[in-house]
């Protein structure tokens, strides 16, 4: 990948479930949509990081979960994944070694110093957001997780939603609020980037 942000196109929706659309679109009109839970709340070590990203790295790099850099040629912290694997952000900046593809400034860095960044870039990538979105809102119901079974009977197993339902489709579904057969289902209101992240995270399970 050359570094640019991956979010998932919008295209036309597929139909889900054909027998079942009826009955989507008036619970869709008589329920109101619920605001998505943000997930598990930052640790010590994550503010932290975050603090040190903030002083150190926010003049040149959108530092979280959505946004353009204020350089140009500073990829924003999200779109981290594209460029490197996350695990070998710390040993870099321990390091100091300089991207090839712009001048980065040299700083005098602790090893604790550079995990804790290392874990707040970590924290912000998409796939990551999408985790604790779907753990806070779905696992009640849903298996989120690989090798997991669901605790609502008739609520798919996320690892194999893919098989069901195409990523094109789950997009808009999704947006417009989601029916999959079981009544109980609630409708959920997400930015942009809630709903862009938590299909990355679904894609990245069936992978």
């Amino acid at each position: 990948m050359t570094g640019k942000p991956v979010r998932l196109k919008k295209t036309k929706f597929l139909l889900l479930v054909q027998s079942a659309i009826m009955l989507a679109l008036v619970l869709m009109v008589t329920s109101p949509a619920s605001a998505i839970e943000i997930g598990r709340k930052e640790s010590e070590k994550l503010n932290h990081g975050k603090a040190l990203a903030k002083l150190n790295c926010g003049r040149c790099h959108a530092i979280g979960l959505e946004g353009k850099s204020p350089l140009k040629k500073a990829p924003p912290f999200w779109t981290m994944f594209t460029r490197r694997p996350i695990n070998t952000i710390a040993e870099m900046l321990v390091n100091k070694a300089t991207p090839s593809d712009g001048p980065m400034p040299h700083f005098t860095i602790s090893k604790k110093q550079a995990e804790d960044i290392a874990n707040w870039i970590a924290w912000v990538q998409p796939m990551a957001h999408g985790k604790r979105l779907v753990e806070a809102n779905c696992a009640r119901c849903h298996a989120t997780e690989p090798g997991t079974t669901s605790n609502h009977p008739e609520a798919p197993a996320f690892r194999g939603l893919f098989k069901r339902y195409p990523i094109d489709a789950l997009e808009e579904a999704f947006s417009d609020g989601i029916y999959t057969g079981h009544p109980d289902m609630p409708v959920f209101k997400m930015t942009n980037t809630q709903l862009n992240d938590v299909l990355a995270y679904l894609e990245q399970l069936q992978e």
